[in-house]
């Protein structure tokens, strides 16, 4: 069967010489893992499309003896050009799509999770904030039955609301609080870490640029 789905690739791998599987987040069949065939040739027409943060529609080739989809086609929707040219805004996109990677099953179809993704990456790329992936995620526990609405950290009393309930495009003219974010994430972040195991890769990737970018002798 052939069908179209739009999606967001949240990871991706090299698979033998020249093929890709990615793990891709699709509006109607949720999560899903997605065979590109010989995108990695020289001449791959779809490499694009199996790019980590890229929004696009694809072409589905389901077949009923695998859970493995292959991508015949597609278009891309949106690439995010501006946040793939900024580290810190390119490692917010990520950081994003490995938590909706990680605190979704397969084949679980989440049309409201596929929304709130897709706006962030556009709100990253037009309008980024520092709220943005604080707000992502306290948003994301709550559709996934692991909401946090209820906790906030005494520092962020007067943000926790509005984290949970401004759309990412409107983020950044919310003031920014260094304090209250940094509370929001160490309770964001270990809610996330108790429910998968394990820290977030894009976690330990941000603090090693922050270790990196300090100077000598600064204090931790």
């Amino acid at each position: 069967m052939i069908i179209n789905e739009q999606g967001v690739v949240l990871e991706r791998r090299p698979v033998g010489e020249y093929d890709r599987l990615a793990t891709v987040f699709t509006e109607g069949l949720g999560k899903i893992p997605l065979r590109f065939v010989g995108v990695s040739r020289p001449a791959g027409k779809l490499k694009a499309l199996a790019e980590p943060a890229v929004w696009g529609e694809y072409r589905l080739h389901l077949s009923p003896r695998t859970d493995l989809a292959k991508c015949v086609g597609g278009r891309i929707v949106a690439s995010f050009p501006e946040l793939r040219g900024d580290l810190p805004r390119l490692t917010a996109a990520l950081y994003c799509c490995e938590m909706l990677d990680r605190l979704t099953a397969e084949r679980d179809p989440s049309p409201e999770k596929f929304r709130l993704v897709c706006a962030a990456l556009a709100a990253l790329e037009h309008s980024p904030s520092r709220w943005l992936t604080l707000s992502f995620g306290l948003r994301l526990l709550e559709k996934a039955g692991f909401g946090l609405r209820g906790r906030p950290p005494a520092s962020c009393a007067g943000v926790w609301e509005a984290l949970h309930e401004t759309p990412p495009a409107e983020l950044a003219a919310l003031p920014f609080d260094r304090s209250a974010a940094a509370d929001a994430r160490r309770v964001l972040e270990s809610h996330v870490e108790a429910q998968i195991g394990r820290r977030l890769k894009t976690a330990e990737f941000r603090e090693s640029l922050r270790a990196a970018a300090k100077p000598e002798g600064a204090p931790a």
